[in-house]
């Protein structure tokens, strides 16, 4: 009987060996995902320029005066300061209009009869300040985008002058309206 009992144990252990085993798993496994969307965005501020009253070819710049390197500069600057408020790093692209009015100046590389020129400095993250020479770069088109400025991270800034060259004679004495667009563009 012993034998038996041994027996009847031994081949129920060689069938355990043999039978694989019943295994359990999950019907489903997960994978989680994340992703954030890109932000481009820019301010200017304070987001205008008046240049004020200006001669017949005259030339005025937002810049602050420097009677040595900067005669044509305001005594109250109105440096335009262009923020990066987007979540990359983005490089800015500016344009200019034509001068709107009740007879429209057009923007030209020269000032002539109704044609006036418009210029442009971005120096990076200070604002013109002085005791130096500042150049400006002039639009040569209206209306056509060029790159200014310096990469700029997210929360930085560039600092925009302006300067304009009033026309050498006009048809008419009244206001005019320029517009500069400024375009962030991700790096």
């Amino acid at each position: 009987m012993k034998r038996r009992i041994l027996t009847s144990i031994a081949v129920l252990a060689l069938l355990g060996a043999l039978v694989p085993a019943a295994v359990f798993g999950a019907t489903t496994g997960t994978v989680t995902c994340t992703v954030t969307a890109v932000l481009v965005s820019v301010t200017v501020a304070p987001g205008s320029v008046d240049y004020g009253t200006l001669a017949l070819d005259a030339t005025k710049n937002t810049a602050k005066k420097d009677a040595t390197y900067n005669p044509d500069g305001m005594d109250t600057p109105q440096t335009q300061q262009v923020n990066n408020t987007g979540t990359v790093d983005e490089d800015f692209q500016i344009k200019t209009s034509d001068a709107a009015g009740m007879t429209e100046w057009l923007l030209g590389e020269t000032a002539d009869s109704d044609t006036f020129t418009h210029a442009y400095n971005m120096q990076g993250t200070t604002p013109y300040n002085g005791g130096a020479a500042i150049t400006f770069t002039k639009w040569t088109a209206s209306d056509m985008y060029v790159a200014a400025g310096t990469t700029t991270a997210p929360t930085g800034q560039n600092y925009l002058e302006l300067e304009i060259g009033m026309p050498t004679s006009a048809t008419d004495y009244g206001e005019h309206t320029i517009t500069v667009t400024v375009l962030a563009i991700e790096h």
